[in-house]
């Protein structure tokens, strides 16, 4: 096994992928065990639109209305719960469902989609480069291995022919805590970081820290180089057991009507979520505060529609293509199934 396979791998029985701002936390009183009756069982990481539904009431007034239940985990080892068979549903980036599967054993299936992959290439501002292909042979920081560095190595390959990934090829790529790469470009040692933007707010701030490729993200990068004008590639997408998901329809359909109203929740008080959770954001001064509500105010990484159709699952899928032919993932390695809504969502 190599490429994706090996180094996901490596990931899950560490027990960690990424840090990435989206997920849940437990809520006294929630019924365990099982997933029988009307439960619900999620696994995620801490997440601003969770909280915010969950302090308002909503997801309350909503389980008693349908009459099911989230029993809502919080823990950084999703996976682990989900290959334990402890889990319905928990969240991946979407290019990672293939050695998920493998990995655990089960058999799944993407049900829902939440947050577009946000990282970012971030150097000191002083520092000329603009591209990747600029700082070959430089030390470069990154939150993972796997993740978000894999499709950031297929895009350095596919517009430099460069080889950028963990653990060999052009570059020395040292896998360092999202909170301390901002200081380690700021202080030189790293040239540069694949970085998610929250975590170099004061940098980015102040002007010390830029970002290559005039700002973009990785989603933009997959727009402009795999699929025009596409929502994606998906940093969290919201996955279930196959059969699971099969036997109740309606408790799929509830759990993305949640989400669904989670993400108009935000749409309509962003600024408001942001401020008032601000620990989700990697932030806690009021400057860094305003700063990031105006970041996201124009990259804004979560989608408003978590259900999703046929066309948007198949330019999602464009992903595999890129990362085998760029060497990131096996030639033969099998694709994710996505579940497309009958709702319909965005393309």
């Amino acid at each position: 096994m190599n490429g994706l396979g090996q180094r996901l791998a490596a990931a899950l029985l560490a027990a960690t992928t990424a840090i990435t701002m989206s997920g849940c936390v437990s809520r006294p009183g929630s019924e365990a065990g099982g997933g029988e009756g009307g439960v619900i069982r999620f696994t995620f990481a801490p997440d601003p639109v969770w909280d915010y539904i969950t302090d308002q009431g909503i997801l309350a007034e909503m389980e008693e209305q349908s009459g099911f239940t989230i029993d809502a985990s919080s823990t950084w080892d999703e996976f682990g719960v989900f290959a334990g068979g402890h889990a319905d549903i928990v969240s991946s980036a979407s290019y990672e469902v293939p050695v998920i599967e493998q990995e655990t054993g089960r058999d799944t299936v993407v049900i829902g989609k939440y947050n577009m992959d946000r990282s970012v290439i971030i150097a000191r501002a002083d520092n000329p480069a603009t591209t990747l292909a600029d700082l070959k042979g430089e030390d470069i920081s990154a939150f993972t291995a796997v993740s978000a560095t894999l499709v950031w190595g297929a895009y350095a390959k596919k517009l430099h022919n460069v080889d950028f990934r963990s653990g060999g090829g052009d570059y020395n790529i040292i896998v360092s805590d999202p909170q301390q790469q901002a200081e380690l470009v700021e202080k030189g040692e790293v040239a540069a970081c694949v970085c998610l933007p929250e975590f170099a707010t004061p940098g980015l701030r102040s002007g010390e820290l830029k970002v290559l490729y005039d700002g973009k993200a990785s989603s933009d990068m997959y727009s402009e180089l795999v699929v025009q004008g596409h929502e994606g590639p998906m940093i969290n997408v919201f996955l279930a057991g196959a059969e699971w998901a099969e036997e109740n329809p309606e408790k799929v359909e509830f759990f993305l009507d949640v989400w669904q109203r989670g993400l108009e929740e935000w749409e309509a008080n962003q600024s408001a979520i942001i401020e008032t959770y601000p620990q989700h954001f990697a932030v806690e001064a009021p400057e860094d505060i305003t700063f990031v509500q105006e970041y996201v105010g124009d990259h804004d990484w979560f989608v408003r529609d978590v259900r999703f159709d046929q066309a948007w699952a198949d330019n999602e899928s464009q992903v595999f293509p890129l990362l085998k032919e760029t060497g990131f993932m096996e030639q033969d390695q099998a694709l994710p199934k996505f579940r497309p809504s009958e709702q319909g969502g965005a393309s």
